[in-house]
C-alpha cells in the first residue's frame, strides 16, 4: 500500500478547500456582521460616555469656578467684618477709656473738693480751738475778760506766728 495517494489527495484539497470556503462565507454573512454590530454599539457607548465625560468635567470645572468665587467672595466678607469688629472694639475702647477717664477726673475733683472742704472744716476747727485757748491765755494774764474782736486779733496773731515760726 503505498502512503500517499495522488488520486485520493487531490480530492481531500478539494473537499477542504470547499468547507473552507464555506465556512469563511457562513462567517462573513452571520458572524462578522454581528461582531461588527457589538464593537459598534460598544463604539457608540463610549463615545456617549466620553461625551457625558467631558460634559461632566465641563460642569465640574465651572462648579469649581463659583465655588472658588464663592470661597473669594467669603473671605472678602470675612475680613471685612473682621476689620469692622476691630473698628468697633477699637472705639468702644476708646470711648471707655474716655468715660473712665472722665470718672476718675471727676472722683479727682470730688476728692479735691473733699479735702479742701475737710482742710477748711480743720482750720475752722483749730482756729475756734486757738481763739479758745487764746482767749483763755489772754484772760489769765491779763486777769480781765476779752470781747469778740480782741480774741479775733489775738487768735490771728497767735496763727500767725505759729505759720511763721
Amino acid at each position: 500500500m503505498e502512503l500517499f495517494v495522488l488520486t485520493y489527495l487531490q480530492s481531500q484539497y478539494f473537499w477542504t478547500s470547499l468547507a473552507f470556503l464555506i465556512l469563511l462565507a457562513v462567517m462573513y454573512r452571520v458572524v462578522v456582521p454581528s461582531v461588527l454590530a457589538t464593537l459598534d454599539a460598544r463604539a457608540a457607548k463610549i463615545a456617549s460616555d466620553l461625551d457625558a465625560a467631558r460634559t461632566t468635567r465641563t460642569e465640574a470645572e465651572e462648579s469649581l469656578a463659583a465655588y472658588a468665587a464663592k470661597i473669594a467672595l467669603a473671605k472678602k466678607e470675612a475680613a471685612e467684618l473682621l476689620s469692622q469688629a476691630r473698628a468697633e472694639a477699637e472705639a468702644l475702647t476708646k470711648q471707655r477709656l474716655a468715660q473712665a477717664d472722665e470718672e476718675l477726673a471727676r472722683k479727682t475733683e470730688l476728692a479735691k473738693q473733699q479735702i479742701d472742704a475737710s482742710k477748711a472744716e480743720a482750720l475752722r476747727e483749730v482756729r475756734t480751738e486757738v481763739a479758745k485757748m487764746a482767749v483763755n491765755i489772754a484772760e489769765k494774764l491779763l486777769g480781765q475778760t476779752v470781747d469778740a474782736k480782741l480774741a479775733n486779733t489775738l487768735t490771728d496773731k497767735a496763727l500767725t506766728k505759729g505759720f511763721d515760726a
